[in-house]
């Protein structure tokens, strides 16, 4: 049977938030063979379980007429502008700002990894996700001399604007940008993780009263 054990910890302070359930696997497993219908409407009791906490995350992200901080507006191009509709080369196109995805991964038959998500709540905007989360290691801060080559649009004496691309010497402008950040929001997770702790400890409670439910169809399906 599934078991259910919660730890309340969140990402943004360096540590994992969720819950824990074993033998989850080999439960829908079963289910699948018996009840896959069950195990459809399961799946979208999980989506509910997930709703208010990505609904508290999007109320929090603000709004692309409202970037975090001056200078993450989109002028023309920009990966990782706030909202930005433009696709680069090589990336897939761009999430709007707000956008928090829940998603129910089908379960992995074979699996290098231990762990599997149950249901999750994804922030895909790489804007979003640089401004609630820069800073939180500086790992690759002031790491590199150079950026990587980017869209960019150029300025002809005579003011037409020129599409191309570029690089630039990076001189401080990361550690500038995250200086931006703190003052502004403070330091991270800025609204991402503040928000979905406030709906998080219901949504627990809702997964292990969901985990008893799936346990005893189970029980039933096998006698």
């Amino acid at each position: 049977m599934a078991r259910a054990d919660f730890y309340s910890t969140f990402r943004g302070e360096n540590r994992p938030s969720g819950m824990v359930i074993t033998d989850y696997r080999e439960t829908i497993r079963t289910l699948e063979k018996l009840d896959r219908d069950y195990v459809a409407q399961m799946r979208k009791n999980f989506r509910q379980i997930a709703a208010p906490v990505q609904t508290e995350i999007k109320n929090a992200i603000p709004s692309k007429r409202n970037p975090p901080i001056r200078g993450m507006e989109q002028v023309h191009f920009g990966r990782v502008a706030w909202g930005t509709d433009h696709q680069a080369e090589g990336y897939p196109r761009p999430k709007p700002a707000k956008s928090a995805l829940i998603q129910v991964p089908r379960v992995r038959k074979n699996s290098k990894y231990a762990k599997q998500s149950i249901v999750r709540v994804v922030v895909g905007a790489p804007g979003t996700v640089l401004a609630d989360m820069a800073g939180s290691s500086n790992k690759y801060t002031g790491r590199y001399e150079i950026t990587r080559l980017y869209d960019y649009m150029y300025t002809t004496p005579d003011g037409r604007k020129v599409p191309g691309k570029r690089k630039h010497r990076i001189n401080g402008q990361g550690q500038a940008f995250i200086s931006a950040l703190n003052a502004a929001l403070g330091r991270p997770s800025r609204f991402v993780w503040t928000a979905a702790k406030k709906k998080l400890p219901a949504a627990q409670r809702a997964m292990r009263f969901e985990i008893r439910k799936v346990n005893l169809r189970v029980e039933r399906k096998l006698r």
